[in-house]
């Protein structure tokens, strides 16, 4: 992707965290921005293979190892990291600032009122070199918060994980946080069955023959003409097909778990 010109004057009390495994293919130009903004960058590697403990430690990077247990808890993690610090940038190793929302981060830290004590980025979506202005659109983040009044929240399966602040009031950033999570379509289905299954195997709720035949349905048809999806064309319909592959499996899993359990109660009630 093409680097934009960035200031080199970077933010006092800004840290910026990111948890990696693996991350070579989007990390250098992530890093490149964020270094520009803050001169305290945590990372929380679990693993790494491809090189990028070893890059982000030549770039005088903070590196830590942990080993993988769930996003939400490798997050929390790493924002622990950045504890003394004023204010608390949490970014995915695939996510890339633009040049315009680095300066609006910029103007809105400078001598921000007390009662600010988050701003929302748009993320935007990146698919076969080109953006998704439609599908996940508009897809509003909390990631830059006062770090004492930060927390993460969960779903059962700490998959999906959630920034909240405790008091005070949020904004809305200008500028466009890229998001290169999937290489092409085969990539960008395999991940989506992966998460869905992980989020199915601890949902308390779902995975029901209506669940199954009219969700997916539902999530593909939303992205498509809801999102207009279908504006971005070839991305557009892969994207609505990603989310729903992903829904379904989250079912299946969900169903397969449930009948798993009572299959062995019934076992186990037989056996007494």
């Amino acid at each position: 992707m093409a680097s934009p010109a960035l200031p080199s004057t970077t933010i006092d009390g800004l840290s910026i965290c990111y948890t990696t495994f693996n991350s070579m293919r989007t990390l250098p130009d992530s890093l490149r921005a964020s270094q520009a903004l803050s001169n305290d960058i945590v990372v929380i590697d679990s693993g790494s293979t491809d090189g990028t403990i070893e890059y982000c430690q030549s770039h005088g990077i903070e590196t830590h190892h942990r080993n993988w247990t769930t996003p939400t808890e490798q997050k929390s993690a790493a924002m622990k990291r950045c504890g003394e610090a004023e204010w608390t940038l949490l970014l995915d190793s695939d996510e890339t600032m633009s040049a315009e929302l680095m300066a609006s981060i910029r103007t809105n830290l400078v001598d921000a009122p007390a009662t600010f004590t988050g701003f929302e980025l748009n993320r935007m979506t990146w698919l076969g070199g080109r953006p998704l202005r439609h599908a996940f659109q508009p897809e509003w983040r909390l990631r830059l918060v006062r770090t004492r009044l930060a927390i993460i929240t969960s779903d059962p399966s700490g998959t999906h994980d959630h920034l909240e602040v405790t008091s005070g009031t949020c904004q809305r950033l200008s500028g466009v946080l890229r998001h290169d999570s999937w290489v092409d379509a085969e990539d960008m289905l395999a991940r989506g069955v992966h998460w869905g299954v992980r989020t199915g195997r601890s949902a308390r709720r779902g995975g029901r023959i209506h669940n199954i035949c009219f969700n997916p349905a539902w999530s593909f048809l939303k992205q498509l003409l809801v999102k207009r999806a279908i504006l971005d064309g070839w991305r557009g319909w892969v994207a609505a097909a990603g989310v729903a592959s992903q829904t379904l499996a989250k079912h299946i899993a969900c169903m397969e778990q449930r009948a798993s359990a009572r299959e062995q109660r019934d076992r186990d009630h037989s056996s007494e």
